[in-house]
């Protein structure tokens, strides 16, 4: 028996796959299919799907950004779920939560929530990928992948797709591989400028950091990158003092990321962290607002500042 209604919740690349399969499944006609945010009139969200496909098969009617949609949207949906047509498939697309949503979608179809896998599980998920594209990755390589690229699984996915078709079928990929596929990435990436930080080498820090902006990269990114180190830091600082076990069960990370990550945590203090992020957030508003005349110099003094764990009222 055919499924009327899903509801895809999570990650936009994951709902991208997942929707590919239920075109196979449920048999529709991709002449047919018909888009909408969720902005739509109801009453053309139920026109579209009451006309059959006039190619055979059953039409899918897709809505983007679900959770948005609003109280005379849910009603009518309300109203279609009890005689669904048999002509069509209504998937709607969510990056949020929509509990009303949700519920409604539960009682006439099929909800699939679809979380992007994180820390350990990101790598598997890396080695998965690579194993439909005959490439073996270790778990070295498998996280050299995530500190290049990202945790986007769009890019990563492109990533592996990249590594297939340069070193081919059957291929193992270590972190080596990885370096050789993306040298810029590499030689240049913020994670090394984020672990020199870390390990307070304001030499090496400052180094690292002008190189990465000389080579283009967003300065709004770098603070980003910076940023989310600074919050590693603070949540494994409670565990840090214990040992690098408790660290890598704590954030989801294999022994090896875990010691690199207790050194660094135990190289500050809890309070030097909390007011290191405190003023991150003060940059990040300031330079988005456009009150900051030399961002590069911005970076660097908040730098300067964070490693020396001077606590000056302002250094930019």
């Amino acid at each position: 028996m055919s499924t009327p209604v899903f509801l895809l919740s999570g990650a936009s690349f994951l709902a991208g796959e997942a929707l590919d399969k239920i075109r196979v499944e449920e048999k529709t006609d991709h002449l047919s299919e018909a888009g909408f945010d969720s902005g739509v009139e109801p009453a053309a969200l139920m026109s579209a799907l009451d006309t059959p496909s006039l190619l055979g098969g059953r039409r899918m009617v897709v809505v983007h950004d679900a959770h948005e949609l609003k109280k005379d949207h849910l009603e009518a949906l309300d109203r279609y779920f009890a005689s669904p047509s048999p002509y069509s498939v209504l998937v709607l697309i969510a990056s949020g939560r929509n509990s009303k949503l949700e519920k409604a979608v539960q009682n006439a179809g099929a909800v699939i929530t679809l979380d992007p896998p994180k820390g350990r599980g990101l790598a598997t998920w890396i080695r998965q990928r690579g194993n439909e594209q005959r490439l073996k990755f270790d778990d070295r390589g498998a996280w050299a992948l995530i500190d290049a690229v990202g945790t986007e699984l769009r890019d990563l996915d492109g990533a592996i797709s990249q590594l297939a078709t340069q070193f081919g079928p059957a291929a193992r990929i270590g972190a080596p591989e990885v370096r050789q596929a993306f040298t810029r990435l590499a030689d240049e990436r913020v994670f090394a400028f984020t672990d020199a930080v870390g390990e307070r080498k304001l030499p090496a820090a400052m180094g690292l950091l002008r190189r990465l902006l000389e080579q283009g990269d967003e300065p709004l990114v770098v603070l980003a990158s910076l940023n989310n180190q600074v919050r590693r830091m603070l949540r494994a600082r409670r565990y840090a003092d214990q040992s690098a076990k408790a660290v890598g069960e704590a954030m989801g990370m294999p022994a090896w990321r875990a010691e690199r990550l207790q050194k660094q945590a135990r190289s500050y203090r809890e309070e030097e962290l909390v007011s290191a992020l405190a003023l991150l957030a003060t940059l990040d508003v300031e330079m988005k607002k456009g009150e900051i005349q030399s961002l590069p110099g911005a970076i660097e003094a908040a730098v300067a500042q964070i490693i020396s764990g001077a606590t000056p009222a302002r250094m930019f």
